[in-house]
């Protein structure tokens, strides 16, 4: 098996020697390929997230270990920033957000752990824009950036945003129902600026970015085009933490060009259907481009999932 499946593996084995309630106490893994195993969640079940390694780093400055430093309780403020549309409605947020809806459920927790991950290993506080990635579609990664980004946005001395970065799906503008508004391929296109197709949220430190239409233009060339990386400056400027919602790395190759622009991908992975090999080829194409892993977050994870017999494997297959 590869690093996820012995991840997998690892992950059953601490949870039967450590649980706790409601959730799975995790702990350093002994292999040196992994950093330890959080726990996260997906709104219908459970979720862990592996973090790696092994994974060549992009020409960015590498967070240190968690224990490397405390972690920065006032980060660096932000430039002041007016958000030009509406604020979303409550009643907007679709009902899998349940770190909005639900914050005392157990699976808000289990984000909530994830929070802890990310922000423990960037315990300087430096901006972080993290693309939300899958090997395939159906993983459950739009669900995952909107219920981490309020996961984060809990921190109200954290300046948070949400983008939806997949052109062709809009997947998150559709689950906070804006998306006939206009969006970040706007921006691209020289036709808005950040603050005008910027979205509050009923959380007021956390704002959302929706897709827009691309109009004649494909995904790809706006992508490429000669804003993207100014329009990604100015969202590392104004946002301490930035999830971007990609489309899936098998599908397209849009992750290619928008990875590089963000620190490091978080790969989403949903357990009996995520195919391994799929995965691997995923994750190496990744590294090829040189695009920093931060982890994987597991969806799909319950105590069915999770059990297998003394001559079974875990299998991530099935489409």
């Amino acid at each position: 098996m590869g690093r996820i499946a012995d991840a997998l593996k690892r992950a059953q084995l601490e949870r039967a020697r450590h649980t706790m309630a409601g959730g799975v106490a995790l702990e350093e893994a002994p292999d040196s390929r992994f950093a330890g195993m959080p726990a996260g969640a997906d709104p219908r079940d459970s979720l862990v997230a592996a973090s790696f390694t092994s994974t060549p780093p992009l020409p960015l400055r590498t967070p240190p270990e968690p224990s490397a430093a405390p972690m920065a309780i006032n980060p660096p403020p932000r430039p002041a920033f007016t958000a030009a549309l509406a604020p979303i409605p409550r009643e907007d947020i679709h009902a899998e957000v349940l770190a909005f809806h639900d914050p005392a459920s157990p699976i808000t927790e289990k984000y909530r752990s994830v929070r802890t991950r990310l922000l423990t290993s960037n315990p300087g506080g430096s901006t972080r824009v993290y693309s939300i990635t899958s090997a395939a579609s159906g993983e459950g990664k739009t669900i995952t950036s909107a219920n981490l980004g309020f996961s984060l946005a809990e921190l109200r001395h954290l300046r948070v945003a949400i983008v939806d970065l997949n052109f062709r799906n809009r997947g998150l503008s559709r689950l906070f129902k804006c998306d006939k508004q206009p969006g970040i391929a706007d921006v691209l296109r020289g036709e808005k600026t950040l603050a005008e197709v910027c979205a509050p949220m009923p959380r007021p430190n956390l704002h959302f970015i929706g897709a827009g239409d691309c109009g004649i233009s494909g995904p790809s060339d706006l992508l490429s085009g000669g804003r993207v990386a100014e329009v990604f400056r100015e969202i590392g400027e104004r946002f301490h933490y930035t999830l971007v919602d990609t489309p899936p790395i098998s599908a397209f190759a849009d992750i290619g060009l928008i990875a590089p622009l963000c620190h490091y991908a978080l790969i989403v992975i949903r357990m009996n259907k995520t195919p391994e090999p799929l995965l691997r080829r995923c994750v190496k194409l990744l590294q090829a481009n040189h695009i920093a892993i931060a982890g994987s977050i597991l969806t799909g994870y319950t105590e069915e999932t999770m059990s297998c017999g003394e001559n079974q494997d875990y299998y991530l297959g099935g489409m």
